[in-house]
């Protein structure tokens, strides 16, 4: 009964989670809805002034621009074909044509198109946005590819342990006092994670590639170095894209089947390895919401160490659902959010759980206000809401209020994580990065339950 209450209640957190986002995402999506309303007006009079008025090349700019902030790219080339037959030397045009078919993933006419208006002499700015896309237009037509990234720094968190928030604490035999060893205590650590994706294109029409995505992590604390944590994963697997899927709202999406092998390392010990296989799913929705769904399952293997002499009894297997959402809301800010759900399946049952976790972040960039630092900075404000319920009493804690009566109960978290994360772009693909966050985790297990602040500064590279 107690766990039937529980999961209701989690059900109810959850919907009010997500009706909490849909206020935040619904003023947005309305705002788009509207916008979008406006462009279409504009565009039937545009059209009607181009019928009327075919050689005004004024105006089939303007209805060009228009077709393109609404997706219809097809109908923006349409129009500034038409101006190049009534002019064909006009290098901005050629220069709006080239972006519109590397949109379209027209490469050949793409470069066509870069190249005749980098051969007017246009001026330095244009000619940079040229090189851009001519460097894109390179990559994205090499068989091999790698993409990846390398971020490092150093860490505070002022609970580096995860120790409970007060020391006194709810054993088998009763409330006890914890040593000092055990409370809650601060630290450094210095970090480093990375990932680089290999992808082989498969030569077919819609450009279907082979993907090897490896992904790392490695850190050591000055004083717990028991946490010291090292992780490297391997995902390997085919992606099909789809990019006319002609289904409303979709306008394109991929699939992408995987497997799945890592290693994780504890405390200079091994932690667990794990196999396992996914499927990821993403899609344009709408014109320009980004969607990405993932299922995971994993069989994860632990190793006891002397500290840590429960571990294997976390073996079993991971059952992931993964939903991210990232909506536009100007050219310069992105609202995102992502849902997930994470059952675990353990050989002690009081470490087996369901969990459920919701998050949004609100980005936006902008121009750097030091005249030294020419690149655009952005800043990111997010947030997240977890909830964990345990499928067996924990011998930890007697809850009973009976004395001599051990009576454990079962273990139900809450995590609250919110923060800022502000990157100043040093370089093209360089860029310094800041964070401050802080998580509360309250449980009805006070071993559990702990605060936490932490701050962080490094720097990543993206190749």
């Amino acid at each position: 009964m107690k766990a039937r209450i529980a999961r209701w209640t989690a059900t109810r957190g959850v919907i009010g989670a997500l009706a909490a986002l849909w206020l935040v995402l619904a003023p947005a999506m309305a705002v788009a809805d509207t916008d979008n309303a406006t462009l279409e007006a504009k565009k039937t009079a545009l059209f009607a002034q181009m019928l009327q008025d075919p050689s005004n090349l004024d105006v089939t700019f303007a209805y060009a621009d228009v077709a393109a902030q609404l997706g219809d790219n097809e109908g923006a080339i349409g129009a500034l074909e038409r101006m190049l037959m009534f002019n064909p030397n006009l290098p901005r045009v050629d220069v709006e044509l080239g972006v519109l078919y590397f949109r379209l993933g027209s490469f050949e006419a793409a470069e066509d198109y870069f190249n005749k208006a980098k051969a007017s002499n246009p001026s330095q700015e244009i000619s940079n946005r040229i090189d851009e896309y001519l460097a894109k237009i390179h990559a994205a037509e090499q068989i091999d590819q790698f993409t990846g990234y390398a971020f490092m720094g150093a860490q505070y968190q002022s609970d580096a342990n995860l120790a409970p928030g007060s020391p006194l604490i709810q054993s088998p035999i009763g409330a006890v006092l914890l040593d000092n060893q055990f409370v809650k205590h601060g630290d450094f650590d210095l970090f480093a994670s990375g990932a680089v994706l290999y992808s082989h294109d498969l030569g077919t029409q819609n450009r279907d590639t082979f993907e090897v995505l490896g992904t790392g992590f490695g850190d050591h604390y000055m004083q717990f170095s028991r946490l010291d944590l090292d992780l490297g994963e391997v995902t390997v697997g085919p992606r099909f894209r789809f990019p006319d899927v002609g289904v409303n709202p979709v306008q394109s999406a991929s699939i992408k089947p995987y497997l799945i092998l890592n290693e994780v390392g504890l405390g200079e010990n091994q932690y667990f390895w794990t196999y396992g296989g996914g499927i990821e799913t993403t899609a344009i929705l709408f014109d320009d919401v980004q969607a990405k769904a993932t299922y995971e399952i994993r069989e994860k293997n632990f190793s006891n160490a002397a500290v840590r002499p429960l571990s294997r009894g976390l073996t079993g297997d991971d059952n992931l659902v993964m939903l991210d959402l990232a909506k536009p809301i100007t050219e310069k800010q992105t609202l995102s959010a992502q849902f997930d759900y994470l059952d675990q399946d353990t050989r002690l049952g009081f470490y087996a759980n369901k969990t459920y976790a919701i998050s949004a972040a609100y980005s936006f960039r902008y121009d750097s206000p030091i005249r030294v630092l020419t690149f655009p900075w952005e800043t990111s404000v997010f947030g997240s809401r977890s909830w964990g319920y345990y499928a067996q009493p924990d011998p930890c804690c007697n809850t009973s209020t009976t004395p001599g009566v051990f009576s454990p109960s079962d273990r139900y978290d809450r995590h609250w994580r919110y923060g800022v994360t502000q990157a100043f772009d040093i370089l093209s693909n360089v860029s310094m990065v800041v964070q401050f966050q802080r998580d509360i985790v309250s449980s009805n297990l006070s071993i559990y339950g702990y605060t936490s602040n932490s701050a962080l500064i490094g720097t990543q590279i993206r190749f």
